[in-house]
């Protein structure tokens, strides 16, 4: 164990790129620190929790008030710092420091699945390659390449071509954005291998033209994920300005590398976890869990909670809608309620959830569980899988 994580040490401090990378993800965490403490100190303090399937206990770690969670956040952030500067001075404590705010993040991230994102999913696997697994220059670029095709597959869809699936409207006129729209799917579906040719302008051209979605995407989605992708991002430029070796090309070391390989497949076999659980995926929640989860879709749903009497039944939607578009209708949102409800109230219940696209006109039937109240925490938490 002790030569593991010697080796995986000594790989990241004989590489400068890697050693100025470890600034960026140290940073990753301040500018995460950040964003919560901005938008989502309520999430975690709130009376009313909203749990993660596999953290149905989440109101037991939970932060008494939002004082509390600031505290936290403050020392977060000022422990992002403190790493940062320790990767920039060569200390090899900072490896041990970026594992611990790690370790933070996930648990702050476990406290309520409101937090949940693409890119918190996406910084957490940069985090493992960067830290556990060896051939770091060559598996991490190729890491991102997957979660730019993933992320292309889920906008292949009328609502992301069209705009409705935007969380604003885009400056450009209709027609632009609507090519736009087109062109990014183009790009990270297909241009999007170009990041790994042996031609370095090949690489340069792609590389800057998704620079430049994100950096046009920060009036619609906010500065935060422009600006962590920027920083996972930032290994593309460390390694060519440091002078050293590229290794991320798909060519033969690729396929002789077994380890990297396979995770690599197994990562993008992830994305394609949904579809097996579910007939429309951007209507789901469990099965998104271990996959890219964007907002690649507006959907409308209706929820009925019935309470079967003797000879009739009693039917009302007690649910809370969330604010966020991309939660608004998933299962996991109401489970959480339900299962609250239940605590109250042991009746006979049963729920019914259903969805439809906004370019659809029909609602299907997305959930239906019968006693729900009869239902143990982890059955009712992954009602969509089991």
């Amino acid at each position: 164990m002790k030569k593991y994580f010697c080796r995986n040490i000594s790989e990241i401090f004989h590489s400068r790129a890697l050693n100025l990378y470890g600034v960026l993800l140290a940073l990753s965490h301040v500018l995460s620190a950040y964003f919560w403490m901005e938008n989502s100190l309520r999430l975690v303090s709130a009376a009313l929790p909203l749990c993660w399937p596999m953290m149905p206990f989440c109101e037991s770690f939970r932060f008494s008030d939002g004082n509390n969670a600031a505290l936290f956040l403050y020392f977060y952030a000022a422990l992002g710092l403190i790493t940062a500067v320790a990767f920039y001075l060569q200390k090899r404590v900072a490896y041990f420091l970026l594992a611990g705010l790690l370790v933070l993040k996930v648990y702050f991230l476990s406290l309520s699945y409101g937090l949940m994102g693409n890119y918190h999913y996406m910084g957490f696997i940069v985090h493992l390659a960067f830290l556990f697994v060896p051939h770091k220059k060559q598996l991490i670029p190729f890491i991102i390449g997957i979660f730019y095709w993933g992320a292309g597959l889920l906008k292949f869809n009328p609502e992301w071509l069209s705009g409705v699936a935007l969380v604003r409207p885009s400056f450009l006129s209709p027609l632009l954005q609507h090519l736009s729209l087109i062109y990014v799917v183009i790009l990270e579906t297909i241009l999007v291998f170009g990041l790994f040719s042996k031609k370095p302008l090949h690489r340069y051209l792609i590389l800057g033209q998704f620079f430049l979605f994100h950096l046009f995407s920060w009036h619609i989605v906010g500065y935060f994920y422009p600006l962590t992708m920027f920083l996972l991002l930032g290994l593309f430029i460390l390694i060519p300005l440091g002078k050293e070796p590229w290794e991320s090309y798909l060519d033969q070391n690729l396929i002789k590398n077994k380890s990297s390989l396979g995770l690599l497949l197994l990562l993008a076999s992830l994305q394609f976890i949904p579809y097996m659980f579910s007939k429309d995926p951007a209507t789901s929640g469990a099965p998104r869990l271990v996959s890219l989860n964007m907002l690649d879709a507006n959907v409308h749903c209706e929820t009925v909670l019935i309470r079967n009497l003797k000879n009739a039944g009693e039917i009302y939607d007690p649910f809370i809608r969330p604010p966020s578009t991309r939660t608004q209708c998933d299962p996991i949102v109401y489970l959480n309620q339900i299962h609250r409800i239940c605590q109250n109230d042991d009746g006979n219940f049963d729920f019914w959830l259903q969805s439809r696209r906004s370019t659809e006109s029909q609602l299907q039937t997305r959930l239906h569980i019968k006693d729900v109240c009869k239902k143990s925490f982890m059955a009712l938490f992954w009602a969509e899988i089991l």
